[in-house]
């Protein structure tokens, strides 16, 4: 059987019995039924919200939204300090007033960081660097800016890191230094918090923010860097948007090993690029074996299976690499289809002969 909600209804002086209010055909709809449901309202858009998602105000396009809080994430050493003081200076010529407050930087960096700003005619901060100094005395003055107020929507701060302004995995911390960034952007400012990933990755071989998830929860975005390392000490970073408030795509950026950064016009699915190269390391030595197979003249895809098999590499992995590298940018050998019974045979790619230098150059990376 249904229950049916009472109405609570509204007492007068008339008392709250229906009965007593028969000249007030009003009464009833005036009843207070609580809407246990309107909390869902909090969750609805905005004509204002949509607005912003569609025609985001970009100091840098894909990357930086004016008056939005920001976290940029990567893995140790994985450019986010070298693309950011790049950054700096392209939020400056966009009409921004950067403050950016290094406190994770060695002393052998540091010259070559106010040497940038200089350049770029940004603001660097170095706080650990200056006796009685520290991060904890820019978040002091922070909470003054903010108390006195006024319009800072010309104000970029740039914090690198953003474990040094609060212990990122104590909650309530966590809330205190959110609260006040929060504040801060309300009144127009730009907040851009560097952090570092975990060691560790999630199942699906993602990186992890190293911290709460109420950093997460208050971003307006929260964006991965993916870095992949080439052998001349140069960089191919890629933008992975994780949460956003706007209508973001991902870009990629070139570090030299010199430090100089460019976009580059095509993105650079990084984090597959990794993964390749991570799978091409686990199978080189099996590679090897089968490379070794077909310099002594067995390229026959049955005989190479035997070789393998001979060397405690199962058929079902034998078949895998083989088929996996015939193609692709790590293509070791061709596959061509016999006249004998239509069998597979196999050729040793031939090594490609570098070019000679011109004007006795190297071909280095030019530091």
């Amino acid at each position: 059987m249904a229950v049916i909600k009472e109405k609570i209804l509204p007492r007068t002086d008339a008392g709250n019995d229906p009965n007593d209010h028969r000249n007030d055909p009003d009464y009833l709809n005036r009843a207070a039924l609580p809407d246990l449901v309107d909390w869902a309202k909090e969750f609805v858009l905005t004509d204002a919200n949509i607005a912003e998602l569609r025609d985001p105000e970009w100091i840098i396009p894909n990357v930086v939204i004016r008056g939005h809080l920001l976290i940029i994430v990567a893995e140790p050493n994985g450019g986010k300090t070298t693309i950011f003081a790049h950054l700096a200076g392209e939020m400056v010529q966009a009409g921004c007033r950067v403050f950016y407050v290094n406190a994770d930087i060695a002393g052998s960096d540091a010259a070559r960081f106010l040497t940038q700003a200089k350049q770029g005619e940004w603001t660097a901060m170095l706080p650990d660097m200056l006796p009685g100094q520290s991060m904890g005395t820019v978040v002091e003055h922070l909470e003054t800016m903010n108390a006195k107020g006024g319009d800072f929507s010309d104000v970029v701060f740039i914090f690198d890191t953003f474990k040094k302004m609060t212990d990122v995995i104590a909650k309530q911390k966590v809330r205190e230094i959110l609260k006040l960034l929060r504040s801060l952007t309300a009144k127009g400012a730009t907040i851009v918090l560097l952090g570092h990933t975990n060691k560790y990755k999630d199942a699906e071989g993602k990186p992890v923010f190293e911290g709460t998830g109420d950093v997460r929860a208050d971003a307006d975005e929260l964006i991965y860097l993916i870095p992949q390392k080439h052998a001349d000490g140069s960089m191919t970073v890629s933008t992975q948007p994780d949460k956003v408030r706007g209508d973001f795509e991902p870009i990629t950026f070139h570090i030299t090993k010199g430090r100089r950064v460019t976009r580059v016009d095509t993105y650079v699915d990084t984090a597959a690029e990794r993964k390749a190269q991570d799978d091409f390391d686990i199978d080189e030595l099996d590679i090897q074996v089968i490379l070794d197979a077909i310099a002594n003249g067995t390229t026959k895809q049955a005989e190479i299976l035997e070789h393998c098999k001979a060397h405690h590499i199962g058929k079902r992995t034998a078949l895998r690499i083989l088929k996996q590298y015939s193609t692709g940018p790590r293509k070791q050998w061709e596959a061509q289809r016999g006249f004998e019974n239509n069998t597979l045979r196999y050729h040793r790619l031939e090594p490609k002969l570098s070019a000679p230098p011109e004007n006795g150059k190297t071909g280095k990376t030019d530091t």
